[in-house]
């Protein structure tokens, strides 16, 4: 299929509202990290923008990238870099949060070049290792040729040496350029970032560098551009003293390869590294890749290590588990229990954030300390999410920035202990990464899931079903090609629950390939239903009354449930007329203001609830968003309950309304179509109606552990 929509307006249709050309960028170009230091230059009455980020390490500075683009196109290699170096990024005047200067003699290479070192020098920066990206790698090389007592390294990635204009034919390419530029800035835009990324599946970092364009004009990148033109650095190059890296991908359709061989022979004693198939912006479209290939260059090796003899080493297992709501960790727990069941002196180390790693400690378990520097996905959906709507495609494929610096951070922590296998549970950025760098594998590992495949939502959006199929398309090409990186694919569910519909055109169906590709466990509950049967003792221990009807509303461990349980509350009076023994518990987080609730007899909000499906299982109703693990957990413990999948989610909307189909247990209801009285009329009927779901399996933990360890074990066994 093509990479490429054929209109480039579609591409141009982000997430939020599409930025006309001029617009500026938000303050901050990165979402995982803020700047330590930040303001303006001045120079000549033009103002540019920087910032530092990371307070400790080495010195480490972007120089500014050509005016297409801005700062944020280092999002997915800076918030990592920051917590290793001290970071300096700038937006080059004309785009950004940087000033735009009317008059083209404002744009020359001098300026762009005065403009950076005066950055360095307001940050007092002594010694700095300098990355030059594209046409700004001239600014990094002239920065060490003429100061080469502050350069400690030198990096050039898919660099120009230089940009004479010679001949009448060039001229005439050039003043075509530059035309086109400012007759049809959305069109040049799609053509420009069409050649830079012309890697298969590259339509992430393409619209975001599109939008990066949006943020100037035309005219501007216009006068822009021409500073750059007409500039050779061949004899500071051949100068240079300090130790340089030079990257260039192979397939660059911007900037020759021949370029960069080119740097490599001139710069005295520079390493040269080709990017087999690669285009021309590494740090945006394999930040991974570039990263390691920094820090390998210019970064300290630690002063003290220990390495642990072979045989002296204790069995142990990572365990990766989405922070995204605690339904995965709750089954995470129950299965990591089986194991230890199984392996007593099995030790398990966790890697998540809030709130997951809460509720692993609260639980006795061991969360790693480096899992401190992740960046927390449940405030990236936070941040996307509108009135119990959550386009849950899009908030996936924006977490790109969360998914590399958290990758990174696994890494590194792969490399300092040993561990005998990793299990994954939805842990996209491992098996993302681990799929477009599989030379990183280093032992055995299990990817867990509950859902196969991203679909779409709204119906005539062009463009969310030609991204739901390139991102479908995408892992079943890294599947298909390496097949080892996925020890074994667990679905944490049977055949039935995986829907049987088309990945997208031309792509096969989800189910037939799930059945090729995974091992199925049946759900994997956090209790035994029986041990939860005694509703009265379960009140008793939980300080809840036999007589009183207990409602108990939750929505996870983020705000995007905040409309739901107010809309909730409003239904409540109206419910409690009619039932007055009623009492309403609204569960609703750390991250939501309780103060913001009404204040009604018989309504209580709680911030936290420890081991929730212990109290849902004694309430006689409980109203919830539509995840499958409260769900499936209610469904267990057969307790009325009325669903309210958040609005294009498609996991919530798609596939766990078809698994609740399965169960018999389809209690769902659009939230935008029950006001708050029809809310309270259904919420007291179903209350009383009686419940006929199917049971939900016991032993999916169980099953899920036995795999895994299967594969730690390297023992050959029937398919369950």
């Amino acid at each position: 299929m093509s990479d490429r929509p054929a209109v480039p307006s579609e591409l141009l249709r982000t997430v939020g509202p599409l930025r006309e050309p001029g617009m500026p960028p938000p303050d901050n170009p990165f979402e995982t990290v803020t700047p330590d230091r930040e303001g303006c230059i001045e120079r000549d009455g033009v103002r540019s923008w920087y910032a530092q980020y990371g307070d400790s390490g080495p010195w480490l500075a972007f120089a500014p990238i050509f005016q297409i683009a801005n700062a944020h196109m280092l999002k997915g290699v800076v918030p990592y870099l920051s917590q290793h170096f001290r970071v300096v990024v700038m937006d080059l005047r004309g785009n950004g949060r940087s000033d735009r200067p009317a008059a083209p003699q404002e744009y020359s290479f001098d300026h762009y070049y005065a403009d950076f070192v005066a950055v360095l020098d307001r940050l007092q920066i002594e010694r700095v290792a300098v990355v030059g990206i594209s046409a700004t790698a001239m600014t990094a090389i002239r920065f060490a040729f003429e100061q080469p007592e502050r350069a400690t390294h030198l990096v050039l990635v898919g660099g120009w040496i230089e940009r004479k204009l010679e001949g009448a034919a060039t001229a005439d390419a050039v003043a075509k350029n530059l035309a086109s530029m400012r007759d049809n800035w959305p069109a040049y835009l799609h053509e420009f970032f069409s050649i830079c990324f012309n890697e298969p599946h590259s339509t992430k970092p393409y619209e975001d560098a599109v939008l990066d364009g949006c943020a100037t004009d035309g005219h501007t990148v216009a006068m822009g551009l021409a500073g750059w033109l007409g500039h050779d650095l061949s004899a500071q190059a051949h100068a240079l003293r300090c130790p340089t890296l030079v990257i260039h991908g192979d397939k660059d359709k911007r900037v020759p390869y021949a370029q960069g061989e080119a740097a490599a022979r001139l710069i005295p004693n520079a390493r040269f590294v080709t990017i087999g198939e690669g285009g021309h912006l590494l740090p945006a479209r394999d930040p991974v890749a570039f990263v390691r290939l920094l820090v390998d260059f210019t970064g300290e090796r630690p002063k003290r290590s220990t390495w642990v003899r072979a045989m002296a080493r204790q069995r142990k297992a990572l365990f990766v588990s989405s922070a995204i709501g605690l339904g995965h960790v709750q089954r995470d727990l129950a299965i990591a229990r089986e194991m230890r069941t199984r392996h007593p002196d099995l030790a398990i180390d966790w890697f998540t954030a809030h709130p997951a790693s809460t509720y692993l400690e609260r639980e006795g378990e061991r969360v790693h300390p480096l899992t401190r520097r992740l960046a927390n996905e449940s405030r990236h959906f936070e941040a996307l999410a509108g009135e119990h709507d959550l386009q849950a495609f899009f908030a996936l494929r924006t977490m790109d920035e969360v998914m590399a610096r958290n990758f990174l951070v696994f890494t590194e922590l792969l490399e300092a202990e040993h561990y005998d296998i990793v299990i994954g549970d939805e842990a996209w950025e491992v098996d993302y990464h681990y799929h477009e760098n599989p030379e990183l594998k280093r032992q055995p590992f299990v990817f867990l899931t509950d859902f196969v495949g991203c679909l779409p939502m709204e119906d005539g959006n062009e463009r969310e079903a030609f991204l739901c199929a390139d991102r479908n398309a995408d892992d079943i090409e890294h599947v298909a090609r390496y097949p080892w990186i996925r020890d074994r694919a667990i679905f944490v569910g049977n055949p039935e629950d995986v829907p049987q519909v088309p990945f997208g055109p031309g792509l096969p169906l989800i189910r037939d390939w799930t059945r090729r590709n995974y091992t199925f466990t049946g759900y994997a509950l956090p209790f035994d239903p029986k041990s939860l049967a005694d509703t009265d003792q379960l009140r008793s221990r939980h300080g809840y009354r036999r007589e009183e009807k207990l409602v108990i509303a939750a929505v996870g461990g983020t705000s995007v449930g905040a409309p739901l349980l107010h809309r909730i509350a409003d239904a409540f009076p109206l419910m409690k007329h009619q039932l007055p023994e009623l009492r309403l518990i609204l569960v609703a987080g750390p991250r939501m203001a309780h103060e913001a609730f009404p204040v009604h007899e018989g309504l209580e909000v709680v911030p936290y609830v420890h081991r929730l499906f212990e109290h849902l299982a004694c309430a006689d109703l409980a109203l919830v968003q539509g995840g499958l693990s409260t769900c499936m957990e209610l469904v267990a413990t057969r307790r009325p309950f009325l669903s309210f999948p958040l609005e294009r989610h498609f996991e919530q909307c798609i596939h766990v309304r078809n698994r609740l189909q399965n169960y018999c247990a389809d209690c769902s209801v659009r939230f935008r179509e029950v006001t708050a009285a029809e809310l309270a009329e259904k919420a007291l009927h179903t209350m009383h109606a009686p419940v006929s779901y199917k049971p939900v399996e016991l032993d999916g933990a169980a099953r899920a552990a036995e795999q895994i360890l299967g594969v730690m074990e390297n023992r050959s066994w029937a398919t369950p």
